[in-house]
């Protein structure tokens, strides 16, 4: 088999190439205008033309409650899709605290434990709403607390991790190219491969939780060269090599690409009196 050719071009970025300036937008000041002067036309470039992924920094967000704080970031999402037709899937519009996501999904057989209330887990990267029948385009989240402690966001190009599976590890990136099961949905719909070429442009579907529920409800094991290949890209999401942490300040907004970049979030200790604890508001658009 003719080995896999190597990813072209500013989507396929490791921590040691990936430049501040390829992401970082800040947000001007405008009077009257409470999202100040989005750098609009950039974000589009970076998010679908660049590395995957942007951060608008300096939303104003004195004087707005939490729930405000998601409607900004609703609003400003959608001047940033209006040039990529996207549209804001308007369930999506939530708040992210401890309490309402205190822990990682515990995968099937794996009795991950609860970590103490207020606390998370490391979030290894992965994709959102992988289990669903069409997961959202774009990712946002806007950073309206930071924790006390931690929870700094992870992020890894899809590219780049396939680029290295086929250099070190062909054979499991030959074995993540063929479809798996994304939980279960009406006669198995959720099917995909973790990479996929659609034309020139690379795919990542990466969901361990929702692949190791979609197999353990077909009643059957992984085989050992599908066990094998998840683990190499679980070691992987491990490598600070490979994964960028990026701690986020009130007011950044966070745009992912969510099909061509995996985001995860360090471990976080909240404390302290109440409305002083982590929060993110969530927004999705495809």
């Amino acid at each position: 088999m003719t080995a896999p050719r190597r990813t072209e071009g500013p989507s396929s970025w490791t921590a040691e190439t990936l430049r501040t300036e390829e992401w970082l937008l800040p947000v001007t000041p405008e009077a009257g205008a409470p999202t100040g002067d989005v750098p609009t036309e950039r974000a589009h470039a970076g998010l679908w033309h660049g590395t995957g992924f942007v951060v608008l920094r300096g939303l104003d967000l004195a004087g707005l409650t939490d729930q405000e704080c998601v409607e900004l970031c609703a609003r400003t999402v959608a001047r940033v899709c209006a040039p990529a037709g996207l549209r804001l899937q308007r369930s999506a519009h939530e708040l992210l605290t401890a309490a309402t996501a205190p822990a990682v999904p515990r995968t099937p057989g794996r009795g991950t434990p609860a970590p103490p209330d207020g606390d998370a887990q490391t979030l290894l990267p992965h994709m959102d709403r992988g289990e669903g029948p069409r997961p959202p385009r774009l990712l946002a989240l806007l950073c309206v607390r930071p924790a006390p402690e931690g929870g700094e966001s992870l992020l890894a190009s899809g590219p780049a991790l396939r680029d290295r599976l086929a250099a070190e590890r062909p054979e499991a990136l030959r074995e993540l190219s063929q479809d798996f099961r994304f939980g279960r949905g009406a006669d198995f719909d959720r099917v995909r491969p973790v990479f996929h070429l659609d034309g020139p442009t690379l795919r990542v579907h990466y969901n361990r939780y929702w692949i190791a529920r979609g197999q353990e409800e077909t009643g059957t094991p992984f085989s050992p060269a599908r066990r094998s290949a998840l683990q190499a890209m679980e070691a992987l999401l491990q490598d600070p090599a490979m994964v960028v942490t990026l701690p986020l300040r009130r007011g950044d907004l966070l745009l992912v690409d969510n099909s061509s970049v995996l985001h995860g979030r360090t471990p976080f200790r909240n404390g302290g009196a109440p409305g002083t604890q982590r929060c993110y508001a969530r927004v999705w658009a495809d």
